[in-house]
């Protein structure tokens, strides 16, 4: 015969207990919620053994705990302990000040959240002699512009998110503003780290005007920062919002992860630190920006320019000095240089320089790089790439590995030496030297030859056309079954023994000495415009 079992005191405990504290919590008294639940959740595991003695006391054969009951108290701990180190983190506070894009502007999602008032303060310090201002705003925009001499004045705007007006201005009136030096340093600051404790939810944000030539830090994590029309000499750091330095004099160092920095006419040197979109404009000082998965676009620079990025996109236009960038996957964009280009390039998806004044030297691997309009020499060092070249007015010297070489006029020298890929050179002007190796090699030029071309190869044809009036002495070796053809009179294939196949000769005045090797395949000697040789061999 079944035994009917007699329900627990803890289901009827537990909710109890909940809706007592959640009804409290309705008229303002104890806790708030997000606070009882990061801190007090452990109230249940009281409420689940307060059941568990009432119902031994109730019934004397004993109390026995089931297997839900033993899986729901380990999940309690599980979800308990998560929730207890959420709201001891900054995740609350970031969520609160997590930017959305309304527009041009960035709200904080903590503004849709309940009701918010602010309250404004203000204060002037006079300062006797120049020292250095440091302002300190971890949560909330700082506005920094110019100001009077040696006076420093601070607009403070303080947002407190509460459901009464009265409450939220109790708090107002316990967020303060400091301001004095410290270590040689005058410190503009709240007194923030002294409400800690009170869990208050608010933001304050920062309207500083400061003398000029001033030496100034600004720190802030969950705010703006934005520098207008201010001469000096500045340093920034801020984390998950905007950095916007607009119409200043002075050297720049600046640092912003996650959040966006845009600096705009800006005279003097800059160096960035950021994993954020980066996007400077009109710049008349050396730059420097190290980035990480996010776009950096630079835009009119009278000065060198160095970039790092990982992962996304490089884009440089208009740069009157040298410039250097290391990259690693993504893509990269340059254009209109002055002067001399070097890039180190892993795995970038696009590589495409063109318009360049100087010399490009180049470094590239699993790339496909794109050079065009060079006036300088160009250097690249290539492993399994794409290459592909037009307009270069200097030398071209490759070394590859593994990488195809398309090249479309060179008024220089060319030396190019790779593996495992064909080689095309079209409208060569100078020398002409190729080694290439399982890959086919064809070079071509309308112009009359200018010096001399050498191509060895293994494993891969070669073709060679040059124009109808060409004068050139001729050496070509075919070998180990490999065949050798001629469109020109008086180059006619000479005898060999075995299976080499061979041309000499010399065609009109002589001239330039072109020699051709080969292994396994073809040496074709063209005219400019002939699909047949006339003249085939051995």
């Amino acid at each position: 015969m079944s035994h009917k079992r007699r329900p627990t005191l803890m289901g009827g405990l537990l909710w109890t207990g909940l809706g007592v504290v959640f009804l409290l919590n309705s008229f303002r008294i104890g806790p708030g919620v997000r606070t009882m639940v990061g801190r007090y959740w452990p109230i249940l595991l009281i409420l689940l053994g307060l059941g568990k003695v009432i119902d031994y006391l109730r019934q004397k054969e004993g109390v026995s705990l089931r297997v839900g009951e033993v899986f729901g108290i380990f999940f309690l701990l599980l979800i308990g302990s998560v929730l207890t180190l959420v709201s001891r983190s900054h995740f609350p506070i970031w969520l609160r000040n997590f930017p959305i894009d309304i527009g041009e502007r960035q709200v904080p999602i903590g503004d849709f959240l309940g009701n918010s008032y602010t309250f404004s303060q203000e204060a002037a310090y006079h300062l006797t002699s120049p020292v250095p201002l440091r302002i300190d705003n971890a949560y909330g925009n700082v506005a920094v512009t110019q100001g009077g001499d040696r006076e420093i004045k601070v607009r403070l705007a303080k947002k407190v998110y509460q459901n009464e007006e009265s409450q939220a201005r109790k708090i107002a009136d316990e967020i303060r503003l400091e301001g004095g030096t410290d270590a040689g340093i005058f410190v503009v600051k709240t007194n923030r780290e002294v409400l800690a404790s009170k869990d208050y939810r608010f933001r304050t944000d920062m309207e500083v005007s400061i003398p000029r030539k001033s030496l100034i830090q600004v720190r802030t994590s969950y705010g703006d920062i934005r520098i207008t029309n201010v001469t000096g000499k500045f340093d920034l750091s801020t984390i998950h919002r905007q950095l916007d330095i607009r119409d200043c004099n002075g050297d720049v160092e600046a640092s912003n992860r996650y959040g966006d920095s845009r600096i705009i006419n800006l005279t003097g040197n800059l160096n960035i630190e950021a994993r954020g979109p980066v996007y400077l404009e009109t710049i008349k000082g050396d730059v420097a920006v190290r980035n990480e998965y996010s776009p950096v676009e630079i835009k009119s620079v009278e000065g060198k320019v160095s970039v790092s990025n990982t992962e996304n996109k490089i884009d440089l236009e208009e740069i009157s000095k040298p410039v250097v960038i290391d990259a690693r996957g993504g893509q990269i964009v340059v254009r209109n240089l002055k002067e001399s280009l070097k890039i180190t390039a892993r795995h970038s998806r696009r590589l495409q320089v063109s318009d360049v004044a100087s010399s490009v030297v180049l470094n590239s691997s699993y790339s496909s790089p794109s050079l065009k309009n060079i006036k300088g020499n160009v250097e690249i060092d290539s492993k399994s790439d794409e290459l592909a070249l037009e307009g270069l007015q200097g030398f071209l010297k490759i070394r590859g590995e593994g990488s195809s070489v398309r090249v479309n006029t060179v008024a220089g020298p060319i030396d190019i030496v790779t593996t495992g890929k064909d080689v095309v050179v079209n409208d060569f002007g100078g020398s002409c030297k190729v080694t290439n190796e399982d890959g086919d090699v064809k070079l071509s030029t309308r112009n009359r030859l200018k010096g001399d071309v050498s191509v060895k190869n293994r494993r891969g044809a070669i073709d060679l056309f040059l124009p109808d009036d060409a004068s050139f002495l001729v050496d070509a070796a075919a070998r180990n079954g490999g065949g050798a053809e001629s469109d020109f009179e008086g180059i006619v294939p000479v005898e060999a023994a075995g299976d080499i196949g061979m041309l000499k000769g010399k065609v009109n005045a002589g001239g330039p000495r072109i020699v051709l090797e080969t292994e396994y395949n073809k040496i074709r000697l063209r005219k400019q415009g002939s699909e047949a040789s006339k003249n085939s061999g051995n």
